[in-house]
């Protein structure tokens, strides 16, 4: 339970520094990116190779935490599948729909030394947070 904690606490500290600074759109292959920033944190996904293809528009910004990523609503689905299958069999939590419905989040634990991708959608957009672990600057 602290680990959950821990990560919606970084997860809250990382929207809130990323609110301010200024965003960089991208396009394309959102699972790549995702994917190599994961790496880069120390991240060890179950596979990179045959991975589903995550094509969007997005945005996304890094600081000191890690990387924050946001798409469009109808993107939760297939990110969600993509990070199944890149981190499967690592620890998770959810999916885990509000009570009302409206908010879905999925977290997969990154490595044994901590960091973690966190999923979030709702009816406006989705986000993905990469978190880096403690002690792993950019």
């Amino acid at each position: 339970m602290r680990f959950h904690t821990f990560i919606f606490a970084l997860a809250v500290g990382l929207a809130c520094g990323c609110a301010s600074e200024h965003f960089t759109k991208s396009h394309g292959d959102v699972g790549q990116f995702i994917l190599l920033r994961a790496i880069d944190y120390g991240g060890s996904p179950a596979t990179t190779n045959g991975l589903p293809i995550v094509t969007s528009s997005w945005r996304y910004a890094e600081d000191a935490n890690g990387t924050q990523i946001f798409l469009p609503a109808s993107a939760y689905s297939s990110v969600e599948a993509f990070l199944n299958q890149a981190f499967a069999g690592s620890r998770q939590f959810g999916p885990k729909v509000s009570d009302d419905g409206s908010h879905q989040i999925h977290e997969y634990r990154m490595s044994s030394k901590g960091g973690g991708v966190q999923l979030a959608g709702d009816a406006t957009e989705t986000s993905v947070i990469v978190l880096r672990p403690f002690g792993v600057s950019k």
